[in-house]
């Protein structure tokens, strides 16, 4: 059957597991509806791009969607991820290794290993050959990472055929590279969280190269455009070759207030910590269990005196650098007392500011953008919309009444599903607690199901008089649609339980 949506882009966007699992449900709904041969272009962030890479990886490999899903199933399920990288980290045999010897020994490359474990060892230049060979339905794929020799985005994607730059500007001098890059290597890069991570560096951890050769660290795509749709805007957007740019997004858009630290045991045991009276008692004390003996009391006290010592030490030089800054004469001097308050709010506020404000700023001038001018080519399905918190409507949505005479009222069964699913949080590994709540199965139906849901109302809003023309490609999609979003209003797990078996 002619379709009626040929040329389709899929976004999966950051978020970890979390992002991972959803945009996996996705796939699973395109392949059930007949339009994942469609997809032309795939463009993936942080979490997501550990769905993109893998099912890249099964086109390379001419794999049906059937084998992909269990394959990844499995390995999502077996969740040795983390377990496996961090014992890359602890041993030296598998920086020893010839495939491996090029790459610093630190987390992210730990991480990195284990992703082209996983991934079989391919590389980009494997999905191009494929892609040019005509041996996938996919002509783009762009594996989104931030660059943070410039603060711009660094696109790992095919260039033959296309008019695209890889990396950005800066670095698309690299492109000869594209036949070596792994791809795991690339989901690294992609996934490396400020904080949790330190940045891979591009080319020496990916490549062997020379040492004196320019180096590029890479991070989070998510620190950029945590959807990764901006690839997909054009300067003018009648050049856009896509009928429709389809985003998964696991990101909640909603910012909860600041708030300051209150007076407790955390504060005033920090505030003790930086204390200089404390740190005399604490030398003292360390001088008299020396003199007595008392060798567990002295090694303890000498491990809280150094701590308690750098401490000072970092208040001097914050002081000396901000009278270097500004000018000013007079020192930082904090009362004693509020020294616990002022470390704890200064530090929530950075974690805020780029886990929070940076991320859903970026997100909405996204948003906004693409938004205006490709609205009718524009589907976003996000994994909290169908927890329908907002007088039992899907959240956001303004034409509920119109869509819900194809829909009916959002049964609990999958208001439930939506709520474990949107409370899991943006990490690489199950806790026993989530393995126990099956939120692997509900993550992935959750996917399905929202995109089902999204691709209804999409219709809905965009083409409400072809879908009142009989036999049309859209009524035909339509009915489809809505005869699987049946089954999922009655039991949501009905696909993913399908791939299972």
């Amino acid at each position: 059957m002619k379709t009626l949506f040929n040329s389709i882009a899929l976004s999966f966007s950051g978020g970890g597991y979390r992002a991972a699992c959803f945009s996996l449900g996705t796939l699973s709904l395109f392949d059930k509806i007949n339009l994942l041969q469609n997809v032309e272009a795939l463009s993936t962030v942080s979490g997501g791009t550990i769905s993109g890479t893998k099912y890249a990886q099964s086109q390379i490999e001419g794999k049906s969607f059937d084998v992909f899903f269990k394959e990844y199933y499995n390995q999502l399920k077996e969740d040795k991820l983390l377990k496996n990288a961090m014992s890359h980290i602890e041993g030296g045999h598998v920086w020893k290794q010839s495939m491996n010897r090029h790459k610093r020994q630190n987390p992210i490359n730990a991480f990195a290993i284990e992703y082209n474990k996983h991934l079989s060892q391919h590389t980009l230049g494997d999905i191009q050959d494929a892609i040019v060979q005509k041996r996938t339905h996919l002509k783009r794929v762009v594996f989104n990472a931030t660059d943070f020799s410039s603060g711009l985005q660094f696109r790992f994607q095919n260039i033959e055929g296309t008019k695209f730059r890889f990396g950005n500007k800066g670095a698309h001098k690299y492109k000869d590279l594209i036949p070596k890059l792994k791809l795991g290597d690339i989901l690294a890069s992609s996934s490396a969280f400020p904080g949790g991570f330190e940045p891979i560096s591009f080319p020496h951890d990916f490549v062997k190269s020379k040492k004196d050769s320019e180096e590029i660290g890479l991070m989070d795509g998510g620190i950029v455009d945590n959807q990764g749709a901006s690839v997909f805007i054009k300067n003018n957007p009648e050049d856009n070759p896509h009928d429709l740019i389809f985003i998964c997004d696991v990101a909640s858009p909603y910012m909860e207030s600041f708030k300051y630290a209150d007076k407790n045991g955390a504060t005033i045991f920090i505030t003790y910590l930086s204390s200089l009276p404390a740190l005399l008692l604490v030398l003292f004390l360390t001088i008299l269990f020396f003199k007595n003996h008392w060798w567990i009391l002295y090694t303890i006290s000498i491990v809280l005196e150094s701590f308690m010592f750098l401490m000072q030490l970092l208040f001097f030089i914050a002081s000396r650098k901000l009278k270097k800054a500004t000018g000013i004469e007079k020192g930082l001097v904090i009362p004693p007392r509020r020294i616990g308050l002022f470390l704890l709010d200064r530090m929530n506020s950075v974690l805020k500011m780029a886990s929070d404000v940076f991320l859903k700023n970026d997100r909405r001038q996204n948003a906004n953008s693409i938004y205006k001018d490709y609205n009718r080519n524009i589907v976003t399905a996000t994994i909290y919309e169908l927890r329908c918190e907002e007088d039992g409507k899907p959240e956001n949505e303004k034409q509920w009444d119109e869509i819900k005479v194809h829909t009916g009222e959002i049964s609990e069964a999958i208001k439930k599903v939506s709520l474990k699913s949107s409370a899991f949080g943006t990490t690489l590994w199950f806790s026993k607690k989530d393995q126990e709540n099956n939120v692997l199965d509900a993550l992935i139906a959750c996917g399905e199901y929202t995109a089902c849901y999204n691709l209804i109302a999409h219709l809905v809003r965009y083409y409400s008089d072809d879908i009142k023309i009989q036999y049309s490609e859209a009524h035909l999609l339509l009915d489809k649609l809505k005869l699987i979003w049946k089954e999922f209003m009655d039991d949501p797990y009905f696909l993913v339980n399908y791939r299972k078996k």
